[in-house]
């Protein structure tokens, strides 16, 4: 399985919705489930969640990979050259609810990567590791979200830019994802054969964040 890797449970939120999709290069699709295997993080090809929560006490972001595919078919005739996409930016735009803490305008937030994807790439076979939120969005909730204060829902849309090997530039279709943000108001310490809870090892990634028996 192709996969790569950014440094970027169904819960009862608004459900992700990805817009503007048919005339992309490149798709951002539905953000699959993350599970360890063999103490790596993976992207299950067959399950997929409609948003997530994050307890931001301890300031982590929330990982996500959604399946990736691209409308640059190749030509019957051709090797597809010039069709590949190389995804070097993404872009963010946030909605919070309740209002009251305010996030970086739309488009401000942006964070580089590099990511190349061939023409026809299937979006069951490709996937990309992202965080919800940019770095000037997290150092906001990290700051304003207060320890056992009331949760708050971020939308978060994203979009990639970047430009094909012929030098076209292209960007992506947008995508939003809601994450429900919240800090405990205490972190507990947990005992050496036990670590704190989350998903793929994000403290506080799809709940409180807690003690749990490391596994194997």
């Amino acid at each position: 399985m192709k996969r790569m890797m950014v440094i970027a449970a169904l819960m009862s939120v608004p459900l992700g919705c990805v817009s503007n999709q048919g005339d992309s290069s490149v798709r951002f699709l539905n953000v699959r489930a993350l599970k360890l295997e063999s103490d790596e993080c993976t992207a299950t090809p067959d399950r997929f969640i409609t948003g997530g929560s994050l307890d931001i006490a301890l300031g982590s972001n929330y990982l996500m990979a959604p399946s990736v595919e691209t409308n640059t078919a190749t030509p019957a005739n051709g090797t597809g050259q010039g069709l590949d996409v190389t995804i070097n930016e993404l872009v963010y735009s946030y909605e919070v609810s309740p209002a009251g803490i305010k996030l970086p305008a739309d488009e401000v937030d942006r964070v580089p990567i590099y990511a190349v994807y061939r023409a026809d790439t299937n979006p069951d076979e490709s996937y990309l590791f992202m965080y919800a939120f940019g770095p000037k969005a997290l150092k906001v909730l990290q700051e304003q979200v207060q320890p056992g204060g009331d949760p708050i829902t971020v939308l978060t849309t994203i979009k990639g830019q970047g430009y094909l090997s012929s030098g076209q530039s292209v960007e992506s279709n947008e995508f939003t994802f809601p994450v429900t943000v919240f800090a405990s108001s205490s972190v507990p310490t947990c005992a050496t054969d036990e670590s704190l809870s989350g998903t793929c090892g994000v403290v506080g990634q799809d709940g409180p964040i807690h003690c749990v028996k490391a596994g194997p």
